[in-house]
């Protein structure tokens, strides 16, 4: 029987909510670096200036951030986006059943214990970044600001859980459970451990 997290719609739903996530991230790498709107009103105001037009600082930075606004707007369409993801992501655990071992259960290793809470701990972290990231555009004013602090804080747990999934799933794959990154590409197609470790027996 092929493991749940392995099937053709858990894998699509991953990688599309993986990809979404990284995209996310560049657009706020872009927003915090290059696209900064001081650092680009600055650079428009040194221009202007030796043409001999005087633009203010904070004038140059409303300009800048007009600049980026194209930009930041594959973000907040990006965010719906994964909205839609992860309500799927949920209707799937719902029709198939969680995909990791129940924290809860006597029978659960600690180990298996650590990685159920660090998914569980995720997605709640996760809707909390989506809800937040969509009050800010939608919701009243007077929530605005503490919903983009909250907002704004989600990107130090993502970081941190992708170090720790990425960390995670390496070691897994040359340790215990070797074969897990084909599977969550390609699918379980019911390999055993000793062959992937062995290799196949040229003498069949």
């Amino acid at each position: 029987m092929r493991e749940k997290r392995f099937n053709l719609a858990s894998r699509v739903i991953h990688w599309a909510i993986a990809f979404a996530i990284m995209f996310l991230l560049l657009t706020v790498f872009l927003r915090l670096g290059w696209m900064n709107k001081d650092a680009m009103g600055e650079i428009l105001r040194q221009a202007l200036l030796k043409k001999g037009i005087q633009l203010s600082e904070t004038d140059a930075a409303a300009i800048g951030k007009e600049i980026r606004k194209p930009m930041w707007r594959y973000h907040v369409i990006t965010g719906y986006v994964l909205i839609g993801l992860y309500l799927i992501r949920m209707g799937i655990t719902f029709i198939q059943g969680i995909a990791f071992k129940n924290p809860f259960s006597k029978q659960t290793s600690p180990k298996d214990k650590f990685k159920s809470w660090l998914y569980i701990i995720f997605y709640v972290l996760f809707a909390t970044s989506l809800f937040t990231g969509f009050m800010v555009v939608n919701g009243p004013k007077e929530t605005k600001e503490i919903m983009e602090a909250i907002h704004v804080k989600s990107l130090y747990y993502m970081l941190s859980f992708i170090v720790l999934h990425i960390g995670g799933v390496l070691l897994a794959d040359i340790g215990g459970e070797p074969g897990i990154v084909s599977k969550m590409i390609r699918g379980n197609f019911n390999i055993k451990n000793e062959d992937v470790a062995q290799g196949p027996d040229h003498n069949d």
